[in-house]
């Protein structure tokens, strides 16, 4: 296992005692000729390092090679998981630029990098303001995320279960009670996953804190189990290969959603790999553009594939320590978040940390309603049910780098996610369809019709004719007279990418 974080001579952070490296296929030995240490130990050869380099597996491939079937737990004991990265740690002297330099161009190495540093969303808490105004903002309603009307809908699910790498967490809290599953301290290499810097905590509260238990407020998703993984420190930071161990482990124990509330300046080979894995087999990876001010997008948070999430104030503005970029996929609020803090206390925490688990906890709600639904999915119903033109004068038509979509709208979102054709009229004698609808919907456009002509389709897809009301979608099919039998299905398109 890597040493923990330490910053290096540039701007970037690193650690400095070791990189991460994976090896191409075509070099890998043959298992079953060697052992455990021998295999290192040929991996390391054809590196022409001086004396005292060595390599570690990372604490995750010796984790879920002991979860393998009993017939292959004796085989894997010899070898090591050469799909994934290892540390290589550095002789004494050599430095991480001196390394990489080195074995950039050997034909054993697939890919060598530092192991990034990354830091939570961290911003000063308040006490002094508004509870939950996220939920309900009384002095400004339209600039809450409306749970409540989405909890007339749906509450969650305890199927589905949520990681948050974070901190860790205070599982002892009443907010969690009957919530939690056990997860993995990858900073310290052990099971212990307590908070010991109230981040992940506030995070998990703002996600899935227990509600109607007569303590603090209300998560997102009352419902879901939570499996904290702590993947950052007591001061808040976290090398890249702790986060991509974390990712690995929450995919590998069935976790449906992924909080990361943190990110780093420099992007990382390893974590890319781990959450293009995650989302390929059906995880909701959520994460935060960051908190620097800035018109660059932290990594992960710049991955295309991310669903990433900028921060709106209780005017619905873009709070100023937001980064924004093209990244951005949509915004939820982050400033004065009520939520639990780790010694039993309520706290207000600033930040795009806290509005990125809004958002996780509605997709979580989502996974609930639909098991079976994937990143993709998940990030057109969040953008298409956002609200557009809210804030300040960046916040354009459709899509721009402030706002992405629009700010997060838990009620919309979960309105198209259980969108039922109810009912079915002829006009003139033309079929007209209609169903409940989001009142933005004639705003962002969301439905497409199919039809056909046996339940077997071939289903023919129809973009137009839609007619909207405040509550409500009216399609009328203009083609189909009195003598011919179709059979309707409405679907929610998916949003274009952004130019």
């Amino acid at each position: 296992m890597g040493t923990g974080p330490s910053r290096a001579a540039d701007t970037n952070l690193y650690a400095t005692d070791h990189v991460l490296i994976r090896f191409k296929s075509g070099v890998r030995p043959q298992l079953s000729a060697v052992s455990y240490q021998e295999t290192l130990d040929s991996l390391l050869a054809p590196l022409g390092l001086p004396a005292g380099a060595s390599l570690t597996e990372p604490e995750v491939s010796k984790l879920l090679r002991q979860k393998q079937p009993a017939g292959q737990k004796l085989a894997a004991a010899t070898g090591v998981d050469l799909g994934r990265f290892f540390y290589l740690n550095l002789p004494p002297g050599m430095s991480v630029q001196q390394c990489l330099d080195g074995l950039r161009n050997n034909p054993a190495v697939d890919y060598v990098e530092p192991d990034g540093i990354g830091t939570a969303g961290l911003v000063p808490n308040d006490p002094s303001f508004s509870l939950q105004w996220h939920h309900f903002n009384s002095t400004k309603p339209s600039a809450s995320i409306h749970t409540p009307e989405a909890w007339d809908i749906t509450q969650g699910s305890t199927n589905v279960l949520v990681a948050v790498l974070d901190t860790g967490l205070g599982a002892d809290l009443a907010e969690f009670t009957n919530r939690v599953v056990p997860g993995y301290n990858f900073v310290s290499g052990n099971t212990n996953t307590s908070d010991d810097n109230g981040h992940g905590t506030a995070v998990a509260g703002v996600l899935c804190a227990n509600a109607n238990n007569g303590s603090f407020g209300a998560g997102v998703d009352w419902q879901c189990q939570l499996m904290p993984i702590k993947i950052l420190d007591s001061t808040g930071s976290g090398t890249y290969s702790w986060f991509a161990q974390g990712i690995d482990y929450a995919v590998a124990h069935g976790c449906k959603v992924i909080n990361l509330s943190a990110g780093g300046t420099s992007t990382n080979t390893s974590v890319s790999i781990s959450i293009l894995n995650a989302i390929a087999s059906g995880v909701i990876f959520v994460t935060i553009t960051h908190n620097d001010s800035a018109g660059t997008i932290r990594f992960p948070g710049r991955l295309n594939q991310c669903i990433t999430v900028g921060a709106t104030d209780q005017n619905d503005d873009r709070c100023g320590f937001s980064n924004y970029g093209p990244q951005i996929d949509l915004v939820a609020p982050g400033t004065n978040i009520y939520t639990a803090g780790i010694f039993g206390n309520l706290q207000n925490w600033w930040g795009t940390s806290f509005s990125a688990p809004m958002v996780s906890g509605v997709s979580a709600i989502l996974a609930g309603l639909r098991p079976g639904i994937g990143q993709d999915e998940v990030n057109s119903l969040l953008c298409l049910g956002a609200e557009d033109l809210v804030g300040d004068a960046n916040d354009t038509p459709g899509f721009d780098n402030y706002y992405g979509w629009g700010r997060l709208n838990a009620y919309n979102t979960v309105l198209l996610a259980t969108t039922r054709i109810d009912s079915v009229q002829l006009t003139n004698g033309f079929p007209q369809l209609s169903w409940v609808s989001p009142s933005n919907a004639s705003n962002k456009a969301p439905y497409y019709v199919e039809y056909a002509t046996t339940l077997n389709g071939p289903w023919t897809t129809v973009t137009d004719s839609f007619s909207y009301q405040t509550n409500r979608t009216y399609w009328t099919d203009p083609a189909a007279g009195n003598n011919n039998a179709r059979f309707y299905r409405v679907r929610i398109r998916s949003i274009p990418t952004p130019p």
